[in-house]
C-alpha cells in the first residue's frame, strides 16, 4: 500500500487536477491518503504559479516536503500544476531532491512516475476522487485563455482558451452527481467564452440546460464570468431556471477607462456599469474581484473605483494589490510603490465593508434557503451553512446552531444577527 500526502494550492481549478490525480493513482495501485506527511510514502504537491505570494506558497511547500525527505530519505516528492509548467528548467535545476514534475496538460503521467506503471482509462473522470465536502464539486469546461490581459500570466502557463467537449463535460457533471454532488460549480479561466474559440455562440447556454436536467443536483453556480461575453440569453435562462443560481462572479479588475485600457480589458466603464445595472435589475447576485495599484493608476483612478463601489453595493468583492509578473505586458510598466498600494488595499477595503454591513441589516429577520456545509472547526456548537448568494470558501458564512442536518441539506432558516463583516447567524431549524 501507497500512503500519499497531498497539498493542493490555489483555485477550484487546480482542485480538479489535484483530484483527477488522486483518483488516477488510486486506479493503478492500492493507494490511500493520509494526513501526516512523515507518515507519507508520497508527497504530492500541486503548487500554483499565478502571483508572487501564491508562488511564495508553493516553493515554500515543496521545501518543507524536502525537509521532510532529508529526515524520511525513502520518501518520494511529486511537484505538479502551475508554478512548475511555468518555471519547468529553474525548478529542475533549483530542486534536485524532487523526484518527479508534472505539467498541467500531463496528470496522467503521476502513475507512471509514481509505480511506474503507464495510465489508461476510457472515462478518466469518473476516476476523480473528491476532495472538497461531498455535496460540493468543482466542473472544468475549459482551459487556458485567450483575452490577453496585461497583468495576467496564465496564457504563459495553460495556452490559449480550449474548451471541453460538451458530451465530456455533461457525463462528468452526471458522475459527480451520482457522487453525492449537490451544488455544482462552473469553472474555467473565463466560462462566458465556453466554446468561442469553435465560432460557436451561446454554448454555455445549451450547455447549462443539459446541466439541469441532470438527477440530484439542486444549486450551479456560474464562475469566472468575462463581462463582455455575458449574453442576455444567459441572463434570460438564468431567469427562467430552477437550478442555476441567480449568482454570477464577474471579475471586472478595475472601472477606470485609462486603467481598464492598459490592462488590456476589452470594455469600458460605460460597458461595465451597463451590465452591472443590468445584473442588479434581474435580481443577481454579484461578485466581483478587483487589483489595486496597477502601475498607472493614478489617485483619480482609484478614487473613481472607490466611487463605482459606493455608487453600486456589489454583494462580494475581492480585492488585490498588482503583483508585477514577468514576460506579461504589464512587466514592462514602473511598478508602483508598495506603501501606496498596501494602503489602497486598506482603504478599499474599508469601503466594501461599509457596504457588507448596510446588507447585512437589510437581510436580518429574513427567511432563507441554506445550504449545509459542515461543523464549523471556527465556531464550535454550530454547524456552517450559505445562501444561495454566497459561493463556498469564498463568500459569507452562516452559522446555525449545531444539529443532526446531515451536510449538504438544503434547509430554510430565519437570519438573526451579524456577527462580523462577512458572517451572519440564522436561527436553529
Amino acid at each position: 500500500m501507497i500512503k500519499l500526502f497531498v497539498e493542493s494550492l490555489g483555485c477550484p481549478k487546480n482542485t480538479v487536477d489535484t483530484e483527477l490525480m488522486i483518483g488516477y493513482l488510486k486506479y493503478a495501485a492500492n493507494v490511500k491518503l493520509t494526513d501526516d506527511i512523515k507518515k507519507a510514502d508520497v508527497i504530492l504537491i500541486n503548487t500554483c504559479g499565478f502571483i508572487t505570494p501564491a508562488k511564495e506558497e508553493s516553493v515554500d511547500e515543496i521545501l518543507n516536503a524536502v525537509e521532510i525527505k532529508k529526515l524520511y530519505k525513502d520518501k518520494k516528492i511529486i511537484v505538479s500544476g502551475c508554478l512548475y509548467e511555468r518555471y519547468k528548467e529553474e525548478l529542475k535545476k533549483e530542486l534536485p531532491e524532487v523526484d518527479n514534475f508534472i505539467g498541467v496538460y500531463e496528470l496522467e503521467t503521476i502513475t507512471q512516475k509514481v509505480i511506474n506503471k503507464p495510465f489508461f482509462h476510457p472515462y478518466p473522470h469518473t476516476l476523480r476522487q473528491i476532495i472538497t465536502p461531498a455535496h460540493i464539486g468543482y466542473l472544468k469546461i475549459a482551459e487556458g485563455c485567450s483575452n490577453g490581459c496585461s497583468f495576467c500570466s496564465i496564457p504563459l502557463i495553460k495556452g490559449g482558451f480550449k474548451s471541453r467537449k460538451e458530451d465530456d463535460i455533461v457525463k462528468e457533471a452526471e458522475f459527480l452527481s451520482k457522487k453525492g454532488v449537490k451544488e455544482l460549480y462552473l469553472i474555467a479561466q473565463d466560462t462566458t467564452a465556453y466554446m468561442l474559440e469553435k465560432g460557436k455562440k451561446n454554448s454555455l447556454v445549451k450547455l447549462l440546460e443539459k446541466l439541469e436536467n441532470i438527477d440530484g443536483l439542486e444549486w450551479i453556480r456560474i464562475m469566472y464570468t468575462y463581462p463582455t461575453y455575458i449574453t442576455e440569453e444567459l441572463l434570460d435562462f438564468i431567469q427562467s431556471s430552477n437550478r442555476v443560481l441567480k449568482y454570477i462572479d464577474v471579475p471586472l479588475q478595475h472601472i477606470s477607462d485609462r486603467v481598464l485600457k492598459s490592462m488590456n480589458r476589452k470594455y469600458s466603464k460605460k460597458e461595465a456599469v451597463k451590465l452591472i445595472e443590468k445584473l442588479k435589475r434581474n435580481g443577481i447576485t454579484v461578485r466581483s474581484t478587483f487589483i489595486v495599484g496597477y502601475p498607472n493608476e493614478t489617485r483619480e483612478d482609484f478614487d473613481e473605483l472607490c466611487d463605482f463601489l459606493e455608487e453600486y453595493e456589489l454583494d462580494w468583492a475581492g480585492f488585490f494589490k498588482y503583483y508585477s509578473e514577468e514576460n506579461t505586458p504589464a512587466f514592462k510598466l514602473k511598478d508602483m510603490d508598495e506603501k501606496i498600494k498596501d494602503e489602497r488595499l486598506n482603504e478599499i477595503e474599508a469601503v466594501q465593508r461599509e457596504i457588507y454591513e448596510k446588507k447585512h441589516k437589510d437581510l436580518i429577520g429574513k427567511e432563507v434557503e441554506l445550504i449545509i456545509d459542515g461543523k464549523s472547526q471556527e465556531m464550535p456548537g454550530f454547524l456552517e451553512a450559505r445562501m444561495k448568494r454566497s459561493a463556498y470558501e469564498i463568500d459569507g458564512i452562516v452559522f446555525i446552531p449545531e444539529s443532526e442536518i446531515k451536510t449538504g441539506t438544503i434547509i430554510k432558516s430565519k437570519i438573526k444577527q451579524s456577527i462580523n463583516t462577512t458572517d451572519l447567524i440564522a436561527d436553529a431549524t
